[in-house]
C-alpha cells in the first residue's frame, strides 16, 4: 500500500517533568486533531466512536486535559483501523504514516438544515 508521510517536529526541548508531560499532551492533542482532519470526522463523531461527548474531544485537541488510558487505548484502536500509524519521535514530535486508502475515502459534506417552511392558516 501507498504511503503518505508527515513529520511533525518541536522545536524547542522541555527542561523538566512537568514541561515533559505537557509537551507529551500537546503532542498526543496534535494527534488527534490531525487524524480526524485526515478522516474528515466532526468532534461529535468522533466522540461517538470512542465515547465521548464533543466536549470532552474538544478539551483533548487543546491539551487542556489529561486523556485516560482507556481514552488513549480507543483513539489509538481508531487510528489502526483507519491505517493512521503515528511514531514518537526523540525529539518529542512524531510522525505520521497515512494508508493512501485512507486518504481516498471522500470527506463527507456537512449537512446543513434548511430553515423549515410553516405554512399559516
Amino acid at each position: 500500500m501507498d504511503k503518505q508521510l508527515l513529520a511533525i517536529r518541536v522545536t524547542q526541548q522541555p527542561r523538566d517533568f512537568s514541561s515533559v508531560l505537557r509537551l507529551e499532551r500537546h503532542a498526543f492533542a496534535a494527534k488527534i486533531r490531525l487524524a480526524r482532519a485526515v478522516l474528515g470526522w466532526s468532534q461529535s463523531e468522533l466522540g461517538l466512536r470512542v465515547g465521548l461527548t464533543q466536549r470532552a474531544i474538544h478539551k483533548l485537541e487543546q491539551g487542556e486535559t489529561e486523556p485516560r488510558r482507556t481514552t488513549e487505548r480507543a483513539l489509538e484502536e481508531i487510528w489502526r483501523e483507519q491505517s493512521i500509524e503515528f511514531e514518537d519521535l526523540a525529539d518529542g514530535g512524531f510522525r505520521v504514516s497515512i494508508h493512501s486508502l485512507t486518504l481516498s475515502f471522500p470527506v463527507r459534506p456537512k449537512l446543513k438544515r434548511k430553515p423549515s417552511l410553516r405554512h399559516r392558516v
